[in-house]
């Protein structure tokens, strides 16, 4: 009875810190880390979407296909665009939680989260570039500045190493508030 009584606060010390680890066990509290995984992963495709559109609006003076057009023709192609780097977005993060080994890499928030993104953004970027240069889907204007060592416009390549960190640091925020509060 007296070691019964003395096992029972460390029972649920052990208790309490199993339902704080998350994903790892099952019960209440394991739902919540992967709740806040999918509030990530759509805060991800709207905030990506959103910041994504506003810098392709941005630069479509710098392409010789948009130069000159009203921006109600451009948002069409501008859309697109900002969907596909939506994608690009979530396989970078697809990517570096790979390379992490954890799905829920994003929601650490660590300085080197918003390194690799930039990274992996860069040469995702420099690929997409050089394969749309050289395959005639799109050519710059004179105002759009180059970055000679990549051959490449600064404004694509700026995108791709800002907006990703920028989209996961923002889905972080997001997805911290929605599980905290628990609503849509």
């Amino acid at each position: 009875m007296i070691a019964e009584g003395h096992n029972a606060p460390q029972r649920n010390l052990h208790a309490s810190q199993a339902g704080n680890a998350g994903d790892r066990t099952s019960g209440t509290h394991s739902s919540l880390p992967w709740r806040r995984l999918g509030w990530f992963f759509a805060a991800t495709a709207l905030t990506g979407f959103a910041l994504n559109e506003i810098w392709e609006m941005a630069q479509m003076l710098t392409y010789v296909e948009m130069a000159g057009h009203a921006w109600t023709s451009t948002l069409g192609p501008c859309t697109a665009a900002a969907t596909g780097d939506v994608g690009i977005i979530l396989g970078i993060y697809a990517a570096s939680a790979l390379a992490a080994g954890d799905p829920g890499w994003g929601l650490r928030g660590r300085w080197n989260i918003y390194a690799t993104a930039a990274l992996f953004g860069l040469a995702w970027a420099t690929l997409v570039e050089h394969a749309a240069l050289a395959a005639g889907s799109w050519s710059y204007t004179e105002s759009m500045p180059m970055v000679p060592w990549l051959r490449a416009g600064l404004w694509p390549l700026l995108q791709m190493i800002l907006l990703p960190p920028l989209t996961f640091w923002i889905a972080r925020w997001w997805a911290g508030r929605s599980a905290t509060k628990g609503s849509l």
